[in-house]
């Protein structure tokens, strides 16, 4: 017989199935009672899915399989094992020191006056009362059936609750992203974190008509974290493509049996997530993704009307930048220069993408304050004399303080370095004579940027330098007038700073 049962119970557990068993525990310190339960439910199914059942002769070994696999269905519970009311205690452990309510609890007795079952019932957070004496055959597949449909109803419930939170905090961690590479990248992450998928790919591309420009498609994947390449729609496998053009085709997000393509839509933009996933999806699951879809799309709409609004700001800067420069007899191109040389000394130094696009942007207004000097001094072709210095020497703060009172962090970044750009490492520079990091490193490195093109362009009062002079003028003035660390920087990547110059020709 005890091999016989053996048998039974591999045959149940290595069936392979496509849904887990559903986990049946008993708990009794009769054998028989085991064995008849064993035999009776061997055939069992309920949802297309069969039964694992786990073994405990004392309430001590029931809580440790409960301990080990938290997702037990139905516990077939004796009152009366190692003690009296080893069976109810178990009873108020689950419920109260393991917090486990999901899991439903069908109490059997041999012995029903030792606990009545209006009393248990009462004071027992238990789901049903039965005597061993009747529970046959048909009755114990009732009771399965009645039983399983509850539990599967608390965790389809209880799956709703947390794929919604999940769903909260995926979409709240995506709504803050405004660079549309940072969107996919958090993405990729927050879809994974939603189902627990496996093998997500991105495919982002330009559309019109719902038609790919060249069939091409530009691709983020976490396995190449740090690239994007290119691939031709027609070069992917067929069922891929297939199912990539069909989302395209509907306009809308398509579910396959291992697979599915999120699709969305917004401007000329669309953007498909493809994943790859090792089991069926289930209706939470595609209500969820499709929530998620809807929420990503409004992102990207956000997305597009930040880059919108990014856009004019950096031009308006530009602009007001260039406005300054040509009242010197200068070109455009000074700022333009100078906010690409800013840019790239941020990022040599450490900092990161974000802050040196935001220098970049903020650095073309470093000499706004030139607005208020006197045509007589901003074009006079000789030099200076004292008073004139003096007064050129205001632009400093007249630049801080008409930018300062912008709400627009780019604005308050552009007052920083228009007031900091002319200070000197060792103290001795204005308008407040700060010395080394009492320096703001934006003014640190917007410094250097504004000199070294300055020296190399030809302004109404002298001549372009040669590149050697300038050169041979930064590492005299090291430590001296700028940061020794960002002249390093500078100097060692040189080739970089003249590419841009390059591009750049006035």
């Amino acid at each position: 017989m005890d091999e016989l049962i053996l048998k039974d119970e591999e045959k149940i557990i290595s069936k392979t199935q496509l849904y887990a068993p559903w986990k049946v525990l008993v708990v009794d310190d009769e054998e028989g009672v085991h064995q008849v339960t064993t035999l009776t439910l061997k055939d069992f199914t309920f949802d297309n899915r069969e039964l694992t059942l786990l073994h405990a002769y004392s309430a001590k070994e029931a809580l440790n399989h409960l301990q080990q696999h938290p997702d037990i269905a139905i516990i077939l519970l004796d009152v009366v094992m190692e003690s009296e009311h080893a069976g109810l205690n178990l009873v108020r452990k689950i419920r109260k020191d393991l917090c486990n309510s999901n899991v439903r609890i069908v109490l059997r007795t041999g012995q029903p006056g030792q606990a009545p079952e209006r009393e248990v019932i009462q004071n027992f957070d238990i789901n049903d009362y039965k005597t061993k004496t009747e529970l046959t055959a048909n009755k114990l597949f009732t009771l399965m059936y009645s039983t399983l449909r509850a539990y599967r109803d608390i965790i389809t419930l209880e799956k709703s609750r947390k794929g919604l939170e999940k769903l909260i905090i995926a979409s709240r961690g995506i709504s803050s992203r405004s660079a549309l590479a940072e969107f996919i990248r958090v993405t990729v992450e927050q879809l994974a974190n939603l189902l627990n998928i496996e093998d997500t790919t991105i495919f982002s591309c330009r559309a019109e008509g719902y038609i790919l420009i060249d069939q091409c498609l530009e691709v983020y994947s976490p396995d190449n974290p740090l690239g994007i390449y290119f691939i031709n729609l027609t070069d992917l496998p067929a069922d891929k493509k297939e199912l990539m053009l069909e989302a395209i085709s509907q306009q809308q997000n398509i579910f396959a049996k291992d697979k599915f393509v999120m699709y969305c839509a917004n401007y000329n933009r669309v953007i498909l997530f493809f994943a790859q996933i090792n089991q069926p999806l289930s209706d939470l699951d595609v209500r969820l993704l499709n929530i998620f879809t809807e929420n990503l799309i409004v992102t990207l709409e956000n997305i597009h009307l930040n880059e919108a609004i990014t856009g004019s700001q950096k031009e308006m800067i530009y602009r007001m930048g260039e406005v300054v420069e040509s009242r010197s007899n200068e070109t455009g191109n000074h700022v333009k220069r100078v906010a690409h040389y800013t840019e790239l000394l941020a990022l040599l130094v450490g900092l990161d993408k974000n802050e040196a696009e935001l220098i970049k942007t903020a650095s073309p207004m470093h000499d706004i304050g030139k607005i208020a000097i006197p045509d007589a001094i901003l074009t006079k072709p000789g030099k200076l004399d004292k008073e004139e210095w003096k007064i050129i020497m205001t632009h400093s703060v007249r630049g801080h303080e008409i930018l300062k009172q912008s709400t627009l962090m780019v604005m308050n970044l552009s007052a920083i370095i228009a007031l900091t750009h002319h200070e000197k490492w060792d103290g001795t520079g204005y308008p407040e004579g700060l010395k080394g990091d009492d320096i703001h490193i934006y003014g640190r490195i917007t410094a250097i940027a504004d000199v070294f093109d300055a020296l190399g362009s030809e302004r109404c009062y002298k001549k372009a330098w040669p590149l050697d002079k300038i050169l041979d003028l930064f590492k005299k003035e090291r430590g001296k007038h700028f940061d020794p660390l960002l002249t390093d920087l500078f100097l060692e990547n040189l080739d970089q700073f003249l590419t841009i110059r390059d591009k750049f020709v006035d």
